[in-house]
């Protein structure tokens, strides 16, 4: 109904009761989604989600950070050539943003976990992927008390859980493994 494609992102700010404050939309001709949102230390917002206007591919990762207000203040996509989508997205401890979702350019298998981390500007400092030969899908990502990430997802159908230390590389029972970039859940 609003914006300049066919679906574009609609960011509502409300007051305590549901009431709109102010409502924006972000996008370009094609469809774009939001899937996620967060309120940053700055009172601004940073959104993630896909993009089909913007970036390299048949959707790419979009990255949105407003100011307090919902205006924009600069965007990023991230992508090859076939298609990615963020699900979830966090600011982190040193001002960054910690973002996972899903990567078919980048891949084992159909599709992959991809994990992002990225400064305050939104540049990404290294990028991860976790999957095996089938669907795999990053849902929801959190910074640990170590530092590190927790990933939550779905991988062929069942529950998906990933640890990661702080530069992304897989981690289990409190061991890291810095050649690990790609982990195959069914091995």
């Amino acid at each position: 109904s609003f914006g300049n494609g066919d679906n574009d992102i609609y960011l509502i700010k409300t007051d305590g009761n549901g009431d709109s404050l102010w409502t924006k939309t972000f996008g370009g001709t094609d469809t774009e989604l939001g899937n996620s949102v967060q309120q940053t230390t700055d009172g601004g917002f940073i959104i993630t989600g896909s993009t089909q206007s913007f970036g390299n591919g048949d959707n790419d990762i979009y990255l949105i950070k407003t100011d307090g207000n919902g205006d924009s203040l600069w965007t990023k996509t991230f992508g090859g050539t076939d298609d990615e989508s963020g699900s979830s997205i966090q600011q982190t401890t040193d001002g960054g943003y910690i973002i996972t979702g899903t990567t078919g350019s980048y891949v084992n298998g159909y599709s992959d976990v991809f994990l992002m981390k990225t400064n305050g500007n939104g540049d990404s400092l290294w990028t991860k992927t976790f999957g095996g030969i089938y669907y795999d899908w990053g849902s929801s990502v959190q910074q640990t008390t170590d530092g590190g990430y927790i990933i939550a997802g779905t991988s062929s159908g069942n529950v998906y859980l990933i640890k990661t230390d702080s530069s992304g590389n897989l981690t289990t029972y409190g061991c890291t493994d810095p050649s690990a970039t790609n982990y195959d859940p069914t091995a």
